[in-house]
């Protein structure tokens, strides 16, 4: 069985989505102290140690900023128990950004117990471009693994999903496509990514992935693809230091 963890962190700010946390702990968008940051990062490297994922998929890192006191988290995140650790800024500037910048410093990573063949590829529209395209395998499996964090903004995600979905067409081995989608208007936003029908939406009708006070929604997708469907479990676990839900996926054997 391959193990793969996605994690949105919500930069580990320790602010679970609820109203008390976001009205108590509000400073902590402007300025996250070092102890909270330690506390969360604590919190993650528990789980990583519990679910001992192969390929552990992690968006809203803060590779050090103004509002984190310049800290770069992913050192200290389950070094010991995943060796390969790999990194980029979300948003694909074709510049520096000064060190002041908001954006400055806002990462999403990957951590792997061994090497894989990755590569940074950067959607055309939209402020966050990544995308890790991971191949992964294993003595069982082998599978490519598409991590992305799409737009809020409706029409520039929907550009970034047709693409996607293009990317995907490249090559039709074992896939996951696996993020933050931001998918505000369900499924029927996903259509693109569906149509050609190798990929197939694992955790529809599961619960929500992600909670701002009493609202909650599945804005965090994973997209199998069909020829897994019988050898893959999802699991949805709480993270208390972000307000979005990891996912836990199962690949290989029988489910």
């Amino acid at each position: 069985m391959t193990r793969i963890v996605y994690a949105n962190l919500g930069y580990l700010r320790g602010i679970d989505g609820s109203i008390r946390q976001h009205v108590g702990r509000f400073w902590r968008h402007v300025y996250t102290p070092l102890a909270a940051q330690t506390e969360s990062i604590a919190q993650l490297t528990a789980k990583i140690k519990e679910f001992s994922p192969d390929l552990c998929c992690l968006v809203e890192l803060d590779r050090g900023s103004i509002t984190n006191r310049f800290f770069d988290q992913l050192p200290t995140i389950g070094s010991e128990l995943m060796p390969v650790s790999v990194a980029h800024g979300k948003y694909g500037m074709r510049r520096p950004l000064s060190p002041f910048h908001v954006s400055y410093g806002k990462s999403n990573a990957f951590l792997a117990k061994r090497p894989v063949t990755a590569t940074d590829r950067y959607l055309r529209d939209g402020r966050k471009k990544l995308v890790y395209d991971i191949r992964l395998q294993t003595e069982t499996l082998a599978v490519r693994v598409l991590v992305v964090h799409l737009s809020l903004v409706e029409n520039e995600r929907a550009r970034q999903i047709r693409e996607l979905s293009h990317w995907v067409a490249e090559d039709h081995t074992s896939t996951i496509v696996v993020g933050d989608f931001n998918a505000f208007r369900g499924e029927s936003e996903l259509r693109p990514l569906l149509a050609s029908g190798h990929l197939y939406h694992a955790n529809k009708g599961m619960e929500p992935t992600f909670r701002f006070g009493p609202w909650r929604a599945a804005l965090d997708t994973c997209l199998i693809s069909e020829d897994l469907r019988n050898h893959a479990k999802i699991t949805i676990v709480d993270q208390p230091y972000s307000d979005h839900q990891m996912l836990v996926m199962d690949v290989g054997g029988s489910h």
